[in-house]
This record gives structure tokens, sequence and C-alpha cells, in this order.
């Protein structure tokens, strides 16, 4: 790795809490967990996801759990330190993927997030053959929301995810996983994260998760 790249790498370094969390997804998965059911794997996004209850119709239909397995400030480097111990370690049927966001936070080019998704990818395929994948886009943003969307949006820009998600695209189409790609659905008439869905810019709100609940459920396998 480069020294840029390597600086980077640095600063995506678990603290304290965040690794408290993905020893704790490891507990639960040794402990508690059924194999063949739906994971979500991601960042303070997916973490903060009203998952119980946005899925429960699909856990009522088809009998499959739902695990969330986000941490916040994760980034795809980080993901992938994890991807087995916190989700193909049991096996699952679904798992659903979105990260990136935080790689722009801290300045890591396009060309190291996307190393680091195919990676996940491919030792998903090539661990579970059978697994369903969906892989999200990386959703838009918002700095003009308020002064704290300012803060949490930070570096991230638009332009630059639109180049990210151009690239992941066809790494996901290479593995077979879904392709999900929400930012029609979630942007505002300027190309912004529509408030009506965000409240600092970044972090959805119960609006735009059902949003992306929508745009996930008819990918499950049941």
């Amino acid at each position: 790795m480069n020294p840029s790249l390597n600086k980077i790498e640095k600063r995506t370094r678990y603290d304290l809490v965040k690794r408290t969390k993905m020893e704790n997804f490891c507990l639960l998965n040794g402990r508690y967990t059924r194999r063949g059911q739906t994971v979500l794997l991601g960042d303070s996004i997916t973490e903060i996801f009203n998952w119980y209850e946005l899925f429960e119709g699909f856990t009522r239909e088809t009998g499959q759990s739902v695990y969330n397995r986000g941490i916040s400030g994760d980034t795809s480097d980080r993901l992938l330190e994890r991807l087995e111990p916190n989700a193909l370690n049991i096996a699952p049927r679904n798992l659903v993927i979105l990260i990136g966001t935080n790689d722009l936070g801290v300045g890591a080019p396009i060309s190291f997030t996307v190393e680091n998704v195919e990676k996940i990818l491919r030792r998903s395929r090539e661990s579970l053959p059978e697994l369903n994948l969906v892989l999200q886009a990386v959703y838009p943003v918002n700095k003009h929301l308020n002064s704290a969307a300012r803060y949490m949006v930070g570096r991230r820009k638009n332009e630059i995810i639109a180049r990210l998600n151009a690239e992941l695209r066809p790494v996901a189409e290479r593995y077979g996983a879904h392709w999900l790609n929400l930012t029609p659905k979630l942007t505002d008439a300027q190309g912004n994260l529509s408030g009506e869905y965000c409240y600092d810019g970044l972090h959805l709100n119960t609006r735009g998760f059902e949003i992306a609940a929508q745009g996930i459920l008819p990918l499950l396998a049941r």
C-alpha cells in the first residue's frame, strides 16, 4: 500500500467502541443467531436502520430473521476485516451491503473503496456460492440543510459519490450481486439528499428508510 493509503488505513482503525461492537456481533453470531437468515452489513446508516419494523412483514412471511450488523463510522477496509466473523460465518441467505461514504469522509480515493468492495464480494461469493448478494449504491448527501449537515457531510461530494457508484456497479455485476441504486428516489430537485428523507444531510430518517426497505425487499431470496 502506498504511503497515502497507509495514512488512511491508520485513520480507520477501530476505537474501543467500534471494536466492542464488532466483538459483540461475533458473540451473537456464535451463540444466538440462526444460519440461512438475512444480514444487513454496513456503517452508521445501516446501524440506525429501523429494520425490525420495516422488515417485520418479511420475517412473518418467510420466517427469516433479519440481523443488523452495522457499525457507525465503518469504512470499506474495516468491513472487509469483519466480514467473516460478523456475517459469513452464519451462512446468511441474503447479505445486503452499504459501505463507502465514510471512505470519502476520510479522504480515501475511489480506487481504495472499489478495491475493498471487490474483495468483500469475492470473498462472499467464494465462501457461499449460493448467497444472495445485494450491493447498495452509496447514498447522496446534502450539506445545505443546516450547520449540522455541513459538519456531518464534511468532504463528501455528490459528484464523487456518483463516480464511486459508477465504478461499483460493474463490480456488483461481476460477482452476481443485485445492484440497488436508490439515488433517484432519495434526491431533491437539486440532486442532493432530500431533507424529507434525512435529518443531518447524511443519515436517513424513517421516511428515508422506508424507501430503502422498499428497494431491498423485492431483491431478497425467500
